[in-house]
C-alpha cells in the first residue's frame, strides 16, 4: 500500500497527471479487474489514494514512477550538455 509520504512524493513527481499512463502500462500488460475489464480512471485514483488496495495497480503506479523518474534524469544530463557546450 502506498503511504502518505509516498503518496506526496510520487504527486509532486506526476504533477497531478497519472491515471492516463498507469491505465496504459496496465492494459499493455493484460491487467483486468475480477469481472475481466480493463481498470478505469476513478478505480486508480482511489488506489492512488489509498482508498482500496489493489496490488497490480500499485506495480503500475510504482512502473511510470520510475519512467518518469528516468525521464527527469535523462533531460537533466541532455540541459547539462548542452549548457556545458555554449561558449
Amino acid at each position: 500500500m502506498i503511504t502518505e509520504e509516498e503518496q506526496k512524493l510520487l504527486k509532486a513527481l506526476f504533477k497531478g497527471r497519472y491515471t492516463q499512463s498507469v491505465l496504459k502500462i496496465l492494459n499493455d500488460r493484460g491487467v483486468l479487474n475480477r469481472n475481466g475489464d480493463p481498470h478505469n480512471a476513478q478505480y486508480v485514483r482511489m488506489v492512488f489514494q489509498m482508498i482500496r488496495k489493489n496490488s497490480d495497480i500499485e506495480a503500475a503506479i510504482w512502473k511510470l514512477a520510475a519512467i518518469r523518474k528516468q525521464t527527469i534524469n535523462s533531460q537533466e544530463i541532455l540541459k547539462r550538455q548542452i549548457l556545458n557546450n555554449i561558449p
